[in-house]
């Protein structure tokens, strides 16, 4: 799996053989306090989560760590008491845990469904908002100072809370199950899209010496409106529409030079949400 600084990922964790290492509350509980815990030595985002019996899925944004030094800690702390609390020895999780590229908003918004559903297709209980163990309960009680960073998702449905909140229910509570294929197997083409995609958006890991390459985002800004006027107000993030048409520009010319949207947000005060949206408009 190809990992960017900024990407958005969905991972998948089982236990080894399938076996059930979440059957008590105060195993789940363990398991999200050392999630939280990770996240503040680390720094990756959490945008949603479940714990089933006998795997977890994630869904986050990748910052600085890698992915797979994240997933390490949180395994092997898992790993560690586990065994300790029930005496045993030996591998708790499968071999290595599954992960995919989150492709476009879109995607992400069936995969958060699809993450949620778990425990509806397993019978657990009869409704999403049902269960304890997700993600879920954070968007619907607009708990923001948590674990989940609910403000990217829930700005896909609107900017105004009072409006993407319902839009969010509506969603999550719709008769309509995923499917899992489309989550867990992706095709060879999928693939190749979602590395092109990749390349076009994110800047890759472990390329040290790409910014030296790369012009400066003021400079890119001058030269997209050559007006001192337009640049401060652009910089002040001003929202006027007769500015749009140099927004995009500028965000189009600063992906093509390998910023993120965070970076390209921070330049002009303007969220990763609505950097974001400019960028796949017309």
């Amino acid at each position: 799996m190809l990992e960017y600084s900024g990407g958005v990922y969905h991972l998948i964790q089982r236990g080894n053989n399938r076996e059930y290492i979440f059957n008590r509350n105060e195993d789940k509980e363990y398991f999200l306090e050392l999630i939280r815990e990770v996240q503040s030595i680390m720094g990756f985002e959490c945008y949603g989560f479940v714990i089933m019996g006998n795997h977890y899925h994630l869904i986050f944004k990748r910052n600085e760590v890698p992915i797979r030094s994240i997933m390490h800690r949180i395994n092997s702390h898992f790993s560690r008491y586990y065994n300790q609390k029930n005496k045993r020895t030996g591998h708790v999780f499968e071999n290595r845990y599954k992960g995919y590229y989150v492709q476009d908003d879109r995607y992400l918004l069936s995969l958060l469904r699809y993450v949620h559903q778990n425990p509806v297709v397993a019978k657990i209980c009869g409704r999403v908002c049902d269960y304890l163990w997700s993600s879920d309960q954070y968007y619907r009680n607009n708990n923001d100072l948590s674990l989940v960073n609910i403000n990217f998702v829930l700005g896909i449905f609107s900017e105004d809370r009072s409006k993407a909140i319902p839009a969010y229910c509506e969603f999550m509570d719709a008769s309509k199950l995923e499917i899992p294929t489309d989550f867990e197997v992706p095709s060879r083409s999928e693939i190749q899209n979602e590395t092109a995609k990749a390349n076009l958006l994110l800047k890759p890991v472990n390329s040290p010496d790409q910014k030296n390459s790369q012009r400066s985002l003021a400079m890119l800004l001058k030269e997209v409106t050559g007006n001192d006027e337009i640049y401060q107000a652009i910089r002040s993030g001003s929202r006027k529409r007769t500015l749009s048409v140099f927004k995009k520009k500028f965000i189009a010319m600063a992906i093509s030079e390998n910023y993120t949207m965070r970076e390209i947000g921070d330049f002009i005060s303007v969220t990763e949400v609505a950097i974001y949206k400019m960028s796949i408009k017309n």
